[in-house]
């Protein structure tokens, strides 16, 4: 989300209000910013996120509902950093690699975002185990758990899993 905030040239909107001596040029070109801003954000967000983080005064200001989304997800209190833990708990295969390999990508960033320092190591072997019940899947596994080098680095597991769903599509026939 910062990035595509970044990308927009709105964080700095998100971030910072205009002061109280701002001219009145330079608070109708936040004003406007804070509502393209707003309307970016709530793009963005699901359901859930934007139930816990909408209220009469973030619905409106960038500023603040930016403020409330970072206090409730990206804070590095006890909390979140044990939901974000849960999450990654809770992760699971279901038959969909090309799901579960986006989701782990995302999970990974949130635990570093939140200090949680889990060694790579674990990691790879956590999100890899979760695929072991899977036989399509045990020789891919089997392999990639015998590369030492490979299994201190999840980011290249992933992308091993990511390669290997873009093979097995293009091995398919087609059913048109």
């Amino acid at each position: 989300m910062k990035a595509h905030l970044r990308s927009r040239d709105l964080l700095e909107v998100c971030e910072h209000p205009p002061g109280e001596d701002a001219s009145p040029a330079t608070i109708n070109r936040w004003t406007n910013a804070n509502y393209e801003a707003v309307n970016a954000i709530l793009s963005r967000i699901n359901k859930r996120v934007l139930l816990e983080v909408i209220n009469s005064e973030t619905s409106e200001k960038s500023n603040l509902l930016w403020s409330r989304i970072n206090d409730q997800y990206a804070s590095k209190t006890p909390a979140n950093r044990g939901r974000v833990w849960m999450d990654w708990q809770h992760c699971f295969y279901n038959g969909n690699l090309q799901k579960y390999v986006e989701e782990c990508r995302k999970l990974i960033l949130d635990l570093k975002t939140v200090n949680i320092n889990v060694p790579n190591e674990i990691l790879t072997f956590s999100l890899l185990g979760k695929l072991g019940g899977d036989p399509k899947l045990y020789q891919l596994v089997e392999g990639l758990t015998l590369n030492k080098d490979v299994i201190q680095r999840p980011k290249i597991i992933l992308s091993r899993l990511q390669d290997y769903v873009k093979l097995t599509k293009i091995k398919e026939p087609s059913r048109d």
